[in-house]
């Protein structure tokens, strides 16, 4: 064969080869789109509290199960709009998580950017209540640009992959947040006896709750050495509502003293009467409180109790006292519907969503916002 020929042939040759991978590009997807879903015995409210929370995700990504090497590292912002973490990993990528939307109505839309993915890919996930005590989770996930062209046949497994993360990421969340709920910690139905408590109430951000008992604690022993009163029991925090789409906490930091007073200013005294209540004895360290919340809120929720604010945490062991975070003790409080001074008229059955939105709409009305 003569070389004119054989250079002849070798040109033909490569362009059919560039005509057949021109023809596997035109075959292949040039976008994906995966849809799962799951069932989990779990609270609507939770369920979006845990996904509207950048610091829960780390717990239960699948994402280190095929890359023992990944690193997440948590971005400026924790919760809502903007939230975000970083993640590297060889196997699996380098690339951000951030929350774009997050809405009331049980919907968040999360954005992943992977130097190995064509694009970025949005999330969304659907809460959708099948009963108070379960729902089903819905996630659609979409790339937000084509794929170039010639780049199509090197994703060709792309969908299996995003399939298989999807599904993983779906079981471990489910088991995470079962796992929160169905663990023991010691609940019991008592009465909360008669107290009277004296301190500072402000709404704010979830994630300043520390750095706010540590500015307004020593303010309350002030004001109570002021005074000449006695402290009778351990510091509590009071959570009378909460908004959780904004990590917002309409929160009260608290002393309880002997005595009745007249609260000065910037400060509110509120007295609560022997009540039935729903009591947990949490140890560990204050940011697992969560998981007693879950606990409460969904045995609540299974139940026949209603709801009244505010839910009280009493912090019995000083970190001071103790060293050891495991042995750290905190009474939860979950007050009862009751008669007298200090129930609220409640015909029904009542979650603390609905508590909150009901408390929310008569403010608006005081402040003439609505009618």
């Amino acid at each position: 064969m003569s070389k004119k020929r054989l250079i002849s042939l070798s040109f033909f040759g490569l362009i059919s080869i560039f005509l057949i991978y021109l023809i596997v590009c035109y075959f292949s997807p040039k976008t994906l789109l995966v849809n799962d879903s799951i069932i989990i015995s779990s609270t609507k409210g939770f369920t979006f509290l845990m996904l509207n929370d950048v610091r829960e995700w780390k717990k239960w990504v699948s994402w280190s199960q095929n890359d023992p090497e990944l690193q997440i590292s948590l971005g400026g912002r924790f919760t809502n709009i903007g939230a975000n973490f970083t993640f590297d990993g060889p196997e699996f990528g380098k690339g951000v998580v951030r929350l774009e939307e997050a809405h009331k109505d049980s919907i968040i839309v999360s954005y992943i950017k992977n130097s190995e993915w064509p694009s970025e890919l949005a999330t969304y996930w659907q809460i959708v209540p099948e009963s108070k005590i379960s729902l089903t989770l819905n996630t659609s996930s979409r790339l937000q640009n084509t794929i170039p062209f010639l780049k199509r046949p090197f994703y060709a497994n792309l969908e299996n992959r995003i399939k298989a993360i999807q599904r993983s990421d779906l079981e471990s969340l489910k088991k995470h947040l079962e796992s929160m709920i169905n663990t023991e910690f010691g609940l019991s139905s008592t009465i909360f006896k008669s107290k009277n408590y004296i301190g500072i109430r402000t709404p704010i951000p979830n994630y300043q709750m520390q750095k706010y008992y540590g500015e307004k604690y020593p303010l309350i022993y002030k004001l109570i050495d002021s005074l000449h009163l006695e402290v009778d029991g351990p510091p509590v925090g009071m959570v009378f509502g909460w908004d959780g789409t904004n990590s917002i906490v309409d929160l009260m930091a608290a002393l309880p003293v002997k005595e009745k007073m007249k609260a000065p200013l910037g400060f509110e005294f509120i007295e609560i009467t022997d009540i039935p209540c729903l009591k947990l004895e949490h140890y560990g360290f204050y940011n697992s409180l969560k998981n007693a919340h879950a606990r409460m809120d969904f045995v609540m929720n299974s139940s026949s109790y209603v709801l009244k604010a505010p839910i009280i945490e009493e912090y019995v062991t000083s970190p001071s006292q103790e060293k050891d975070t495991s042995k750290w003790l905190t009474n939860v409080y979950y007050l009862l519907n009751n008669e007298g001074s200090y129930a609220e008229g409640v015909t029904k059955k009542k979650t603390l969503e609905e508590m909150v939105n009901e408390q929310e709409k008569a403010r608006k009305k005081k402040l003439g916002l609505i009618k």
